[in-house]
């Protein structure tokens, strides 16, 4: 008789590209262990229609980009208060049966969750819905918040071993936690040739190169900084990559021709571990995926203005272990940039650094762990 074959769904979310992308590497790794699974990752924004869901993206990339402290506070409310929680039910009741209807057509071995808001979907169903398809949890930034934890949740896995102490405050067993690291692509642990990179972008691999990204959801001035850069004496290469971000690629475009410094502009890229294999610094939002990926890289960071919130907590963390420096203004990059820039000592320090806190393996050891004890 054939062995059965493990059918393991993941639920994620289009609110930042690092949900989906932790899910994908986790999706890979499953398949390089066992070639004959089926991994099908599902996007929640499906349960809602076309217009729905571009209305609530909408809204969410406005709040970003406008008033980032209103997310800060309504992220702190949603930690603190319990009004949050009932709201977070009525979410759940509103959206459960579709969930449902897809697993039981699905049939899965396991749930894998990458963002809070079908976890709690999951573990609603098996509180409410009698659902014994076990749930693991992939948490994504250096932080916790409260809307993750739910005691129907079969396992966590997260970025470091204080998010267990602090999901121990929350109330879920020790045993229930792994302390793992953000998964990335196993690109991002591989090894790559600066010269080799850079002759392919036709850049110099002696001169000091940046990569800046981050502006997919049109929060960071990728424009701006561009022009900052380009006013310093030090000759620099940098890399842009703008996503989705087809404005913000428009108007990096026609500054080009005035430039002095040399730029290679991208759009979305599947290459991002070779250019931060190229790269000795960059600057970027500090979405947990993003900061993951480059410690992996061994690339230190210039944090700018993080959205209170997770990006306020994974900021504090990146600095507290010598990988990044904060900048909250055009100004304060600037004096990063000329520090830096002029301190090779410290630049090459960090990236040590960054490269002992990467955690490469974590997408491997996370595909690993669900089969064998929570699919077993």
């Amino acid at each position: 008789m054939l062995p059965k074959k493990r059918k393991i769904l993941f639920f994620s979310a289009p609110i930042g590209a690092g949900h989906t992308r932790a899910a994908q590497a986790v999706r890979t790794a499953m398949l390089r262990q066992d070639p004959d699974a089926e991994v099908k990752i599902t996007n929640i924004f499906d349960f809602f229609s076309p217009m729905v869901g571009q209305l609530i993206l909408k809204i969410y990339l406005t709040i970003l980009s406008l008033f980032p402290p209103a997310y800060g506070l309504m992220y702190r409310w949603g930690n603190k208060d319990v009004s949050a929680s009932l709201i977070s039910q009525i979410i759940n009741w509103f959206l459960a049966s579709r969930m449902h209807r897809l697993i039981l057509d699905y049939r899965p071995d396991a749930i894998v969750c990458t963002h809070a808001t079908p976890a709690g979907l999951a573990a609603y169903l098996a509180k409410y819905h009698g659902m014994k398809v076990p749930i693991t949890a992939v948490i994504t930034d250096y932080a916790v918040h409260r809307l993750w934890v739910y005691p129907e949740m079969e396992r966590y896995f997260v970025a470091n071993s204080s998010l267990c102490t602090v999901l121990e405050g929350f109330g879920i067993e020790r045993s229930r936690v792994d302390s793992v690291g953000i998964p990335v692509e196993q690109a991002f642990g591989a090894t790559y040739s600066r010269e080799l990179v850079c002759r392919q972008l036709g850049l110099a691999a002696d001169k000091k190169t940046l990569l800046v990204m981050g502006g997919g959801a049109g929060v960071l001035p990728m424009d701006e900084i561009i022009l900052l850069c380009d006013e310093l004496e030090e000759p620099l290469q940098i890399m842009v990559v703008t996503g989705n971000n087809r404005v913000m690629y428009n108007k990096i475009e026609t500054l080009m021709p005035s430039l002095k410094c040399t730029l290679r502009l991208f759009g979305y890229v599947n290459n991002i571990h070779e250019l931060m294999g190229a790269a000795d610094l960059l600057i970027s939002k500090p979405g947990g995926l993003t900061a993951s990926e480059a410690l992996c890289a061994g690339l230190p960071i210039l944090v700018y203005k993080p959205i209170p919130g997770q990006e306020e907590a994974n900021t504090a963390y990146l600095i507290k272990h010598g990988v990044a420096v904060r900048a909250d203004s055009l100004d304060e990059i600037r004096t990063h940039l000329l520090n830096l820039l002029s301190d090779t000592d410290t630049l090459d320090y960090m990236g040590r650094q960054a490269m002992a806190l990467g955690r490469p393996q974590a997408a491997d050891t996370i595909a690993a762990t669900i089969f064998s004890q929570v699919c077993s």
